[in-house]
């Protein structure tokens, strides 16, 4: 949980998370892009995470972002 509170406080901090997406991802061509956070909620293992990307908003979950 402290890995998970680090970086929600560090993509917080600059307003940005690069993402780590697996192959079978439809986002994959997103991989490793350093996007734009617009919403973060509520640390937890899951904590969804909003970036804007493709001329929108996507949601993530923190395990996706490095």
């Amino acid at each position: 949980m402290y890995k998970i509170l680090q970086r929600i406080d560090r993509i917080r901090a600059s307003g940005y998370a690069t993402l780590n997406l697996p192959s079978d991802s439809p986002h994959y061509h997103l991989d490793g892009k350093r996007l734009p956070v617009k919403e973060i909620g509520t640390p937890d293992y899951k904590c969804r995470v909003t970036v804007l990307a493709e001329g929108g908003a996507i949601d993530f979950c923190i395990s996706e972002i490095l």
